[in-house]
């Protein structure tokens, strides 16, 4: 194994191991982040799996992954899970004006009441998609 890749498997590990205390910290301090846990916890693993599969594919397509996966997958599954829950709610409940302008001005906290849930789903995306993305930037250095 050459130093690059040594160091590149370290790289993961490190923001894998910053993801690990990042859940840490939210399960000890489970009064504040108690509502929140488990959406984060199922960003990550929805935001490891496809940057698993989009990794795999693009190896075997003779190409590393791109750094930007780093970004587009936890936005990509923030969105989805905020939304696909606000329309989760919509149609049980028939209330469409959650997806207009209107409402979200109107509501306690404003549009801050969508954004922040989204920021915090995709900081803690980031770090399991930093690591399958620069553990799979080297694949093998062997040659």
């Amino acid at each position: 194994m050459k130093r690059a890749s040594i160091i590149h498997k370290f790289a993961a590990l490190a923001a894998f191991l910053v993801w690990v205390a990042l859940i840490g910290a939210m399960i000890v301090n489970r009064g504040v982040w108690a509502d929140i846990l488990p959406f984060a916890l199922l960003v990550s693993v929805a935001t490891m799996v496809g940057t698993v599969l989009l990794s795999r594919y693009w190896i075997r397509h003779s190409s590393a992954p791109s750094y930007g996966s780093i970004f587009v997958f936890p936005t990509v599954c923030a969105f989805l899970l905020c939304f696909g829950l606000l329309f989760f709610e919509a149609c049980r409940n028939g209330d469409w004006n959650v997806f207009t302008y209107g409402y979200w001005e109107q509501t306690k906290g404003g549009l801050a009441a969508l954004i922040i849930p989204i920021a915090i789903f995709w900081f803690v995306g980031m770090f399991p998609a930093a690591s399958v993305v620069i553990y799979f930037q080297k694949p093998d250095d062997s040659a």
